[in-house]
């Protein structure tokens, strides 16, 4: 990651690289969904970041009352507008982007970081 001149985050196809085979949870606490899967592929094309899951998972609870139950959701895209995250390392191997504007925190975790169980997602 670098910064800009105007101070945002720069990311690369090359420094997400890393994350490939990694887990991503994504959240919206005003929007009441959690979500988790394993990165298939993840690449900055323009303005966005885009990722392809090898699976994902929705929690039955959401963020503001997360369960242990974790359900197969059949949608394995996902991309964010660079434009209004900013990036930051949280240690660890992590990164967030975070989203004021749409109230949305995506973590990438790294292959060898937290991971979810997929025998624990029904449906998968």
């Amino acid at each position: 990651m670098q910064c800009n001149k105007e101070g945002t985050m720069q990311l690369s196809t090359e420094q997400l690289a890393k994350y490939i085979g990694g887990d991503m949870e994504i959240q919206n606490p005003g929007e009441d969904y959690l979500f988790r899967g394993l990165i298939e592929h993840v690449e900055v094309e323009g303005e966005d970041v885009k990722v392809r899951f090898k699976w994902l998972a929705k929690n039955d609870g959401g963020p503001n009352r997360p369960t242990s139950t974790w359900t197969k959701d059949n949608r394995l895209d996902y991309a964010a507008n660079v434009g209004i995250y900013s990036a930051s390392d949280i240690g660890m191997g992590r990164l967030c982007l975070n989203s004021p504007i749409v109230g949305e925190t995506v973590v990438l975790f790294p292959p060898d970081g937290s991971r979810l169980d997929p025998a624990r997602v029904k449906g998968l």
